[in-house]
């Protein structure tokens, strides 16, 4: 891991104020994502982590404001932060040291407003989220929350990067990325009135919200948590097979994420109905052979992407 002084200038920040607000990106994702951030500095290239860290922590900060459940949902400060945003765009500036950090990234890699915006509307979106009827809506909102949310974090990497992104294959690791997410969560959603389940899945199995917030596991809900987990792994493995196809670029960028996600799945499958009562962590003791693939292949793809990003 380099030194994070080094990491700034490899991305281009040598301005001093710059880099306070890039440092204040980097310990906000430290603090919220303790997973995701030393795998991030570890694994890609110096040149690409101070913008996307602080791609990573405008849209974190985002979702923190948006995704709040029903018993707490209340929407004022997500449109004062959605109007700050706005009102960078349109200046290139801000009082806010993170949203600073962002719009700099935005300007000099070139990233469309328009990503931006679609991610805002989709957030917007999310404030009134209450369920989903059929598996129609959960395609819907996955294509309007989830997957700007990943076109965003791809178009931040350096300049140019737009044009390599592959709206097909962020669908596919969104789509695996839910499933998984919205299983190892599913106690601690039924606790603050949330699921992400479509109404209609449930009716198949006859399973109500009530059967689940009981966490009693009666025939039906192990059906029902047996059906979403063999529907995550498919999805999953899909997502994971067409990553192979992929440009290094995205693999580097994508493939850890998903390496965590199947971690993730195995602990859910292991916990099988239980997941009604508990919510499933991060399962950091894979199997040998997942660690040495997942290592390999993570390798390989930055052995290919272009360590000429980084600046002497």
């Amino acid at each position: 891991m380099m030194l994070w002084s080094r990491t700034l200038h490899a991305g281009g920040v040598d301005d001093e104020r710059l880099r306070a607000d890039y440092t204040t990106a980097a310990h906000y994702m430290a603090r919220m994502e303790p997973f995701t951030y030393p795998a991030l500095r570890t694994v890609l290239p110096p040149a690409w982590q101070p913008h996307l860290l602080a791609a990573f922590a405008f849209a974190g900060r985002t979702d923190d404001l948006a995704d709040l459940p029903p018993t707490r949902r209340h929407s004022g400060g997500f449109h004062v932060w959605a109007e700050q945003t706005e009102h960078g765009l349109t200046t290139g500036s801000s009082t806010h040291s993170l949203l600073r950090a962002f719009l700099h990234t935005v300007a000099v890699n070139g990233v469309p407003h328009a990503h931006v915006r679609d991610y805002l509307a989709g957030q917007a979106r999310n404030l009134s989220f209450v369920g989903f009827a059929t598996d129609e809506d959960y395609y819907r909102c996955l294509d309007s929350v989830a997957v700007p949310y990943l076109t965003l974090i791809c178009s931040s990497r350096r300049p140019g990067a737009t044009n390599r992104v592959s709206h097909s294959l962020l669908g596919l690791v969104a789509d695996a990325a839910q499933r998984v997410d919205d299983l190892a969560d599913l106690a601690a959603d039924l606790r603050v009135g949330r699921l992400h389940f479509p109404h209609t899945t449930l009716t198949r199995f006859g399973v109500t919200r009530a059967d689940l917030e009981s966490g009693h596991q009666t025939p039906a809900v192990r059906a029902f948590v047996t059906y979403a987990c063999r529907q995550a792994r498919a999805v999953l493995d899909i997502a994971q097979d067409a990553l192979r196809h992929a440009d290094a670029e995205e693999q580097l960028l994508l493939y850890p994420s998903l390496v965590a996600k199947q971690h993730l799945l195995g602990g859910i499958e292991r916990q099988g109905a239980d997941i009604t009562r508990r919510t499933v962590t991060l399962n950091i003791l894979p199997s040998p052979t997942e660690l040495l693939g997942g290592t390999l292949r993570t390798l390989h793809a930055r052995m290919r992407v272009a360590t000429t990003y980084a600046r002497p």
